[in-house]
């Protein structure tokens, strides 16, 4: 078997920013600023260029320390708040964000293979624009809490896998395998939570679409992300059980995430070859699992303190789809199977901690 090792990459990160909060009146803050990111790539190394087709067309080498490319954004960020009433208010805010730090996953149904990579002087930093607006109450003598807040963000810069890529390949020239578009997300949580008591917790509601638009892909229209969810719960409980006993649950729910399976087959040199059409257009089965714990206080003194955790990770054995694979049939190559694997059933764990 041959081996290689794929070339390191360096890079230099800086950043300052400026923010202010300016209380206009007892009802009504605005908090605004800046923050100036720069993000310069460093050789040593091969940087590329590459055609439409994925084609390496030049490489260039830099010498260790040289600076191959600085790419320089300013994030604004604006938030305002406004009190209606001691227990209402709302809140909206606008925010940029830029990310150099890239995550390219595999939606195909076999075992994931994301990778991580930096920015280059092709894959250029991901920037979303985020605006957001939220209604907040306090209910029953500020005992509980409630909240809804809806979002909508644009994404450029996004980045996604050709069709059929290699994405096992250890090339260095990575940019090949990939095509660049954009993106968008919007949606709606609301939260309640219980905040004083003997019991404290809360449930929460996703509502979200998460989607991509890259020329190549999907006949060049709007496509579900790897990481879109549809739905998505939580619901999490405390009991102060005793002055030294915490019992606690916490149990999730979420649409499972958008692969894309093949469509059809057909047969080559006696072997079966999978056809994929729509990308991300099917899912995952949907996730869900318990988790129990419970926490006994040993000792608690003014500069020392300890506790002893239980927990029950997937506390009733859901066996989560991890993977599912498709195969001929053993007995009939004409059909196809689907085989699902999942990594964890029961997981127990017990541990101590201490403060000082």
């Amino acid at each position: 078997m041959n081996s290689s090792a794929l070339q390191k990459r360096y890079s230099w990160e800086n950043a300052i920013f400026i923010t202010n909060t300016w209380k206009a009146s007892d009802k009504f803050n605005l908090t605004y600023g800046l923050r100036l990111s720069s993000f310069s790539i460093l050789g040593e190394g091969d940087y590329f260029e590459v055609d439409e087709e994925g084609n390496v067309t030049n490489t260039t080498r830099y010498k260790r320390g040289e600076f191959v490319q600085t790419y320089i954004n300013p994030e604004p960020r604006i938030a305002a708040s406004y009190v209606i009433n001691p227990a209402v208010s709302v809140k909206a805010s606008y925010v940029r964000n830029t990310q150099n730090l890239h995550l390219v996953s595999n939606s195909t149904s076999s075992n994931p293979t994301d990778k991580w990579i930096a920015s280059t002087n092709i894959i250029k930093p991901e920037i979303s624009d985020q605006v957001s607006v939220g209604f907040y109450r306090d209910l029953f003598n500020r005992t509980w809490e409630w909240s809804v807040e809806t979002y909508f963000k644009t994404m450029q810069n996004q980045i996604d896998y050709r069709d059929g890529a290699d994405v096992f390949a250890n090339n260095d020239a990575i940019e090949s395998e990939l095509l660049f578009g954009k993106g968008r997300a919007y949606g709606l949580e609301t939260l309640l939570k219980k905040k004083a008591g003997k019991f404290t917790g809360w449930v929460s509601y996703t509502l979200s679409k998460t989607e991509r638009k890259i020329d190549g892909i999907n006949n060049n229209q709007w496509y579900n992300a790897r990481q879109d969810r549809t739905h998505e719960i939580a619901l999490v409980g405390s009991y102060q059980l005793s002055s030294k006993w915490t019992l606690s649950a916490n149990w999730i729910f979420y649409t499972g995430e958008a692969v894309t399976f093949p469509a059809g087959k057909y047969r080559v040199d006696n072997r079966t070859v999978f056809y994929y059409t729509e990308r991300n257009g099917y899912r995952m089965p949907s996730y869900h699992r318990l988790d129990i714990g419970a926490n006994l206080e040993l000792k608690k003194k003014k500069r020392w303190s300890s506790e002893l955790s239980f927990s029950l990770y997937n506390a009733y054995g859901r066996e989560n789809a991890y993977t599912i694979s498709f195969r001929d049939k053993p007995d009939d190559a004409s059909r196809t199977e689907a085989v699902r694997y999942a990594l964890f059933k029961f997981i127990p764990s017990v541990s101590y901690n201490f403060k000082f």
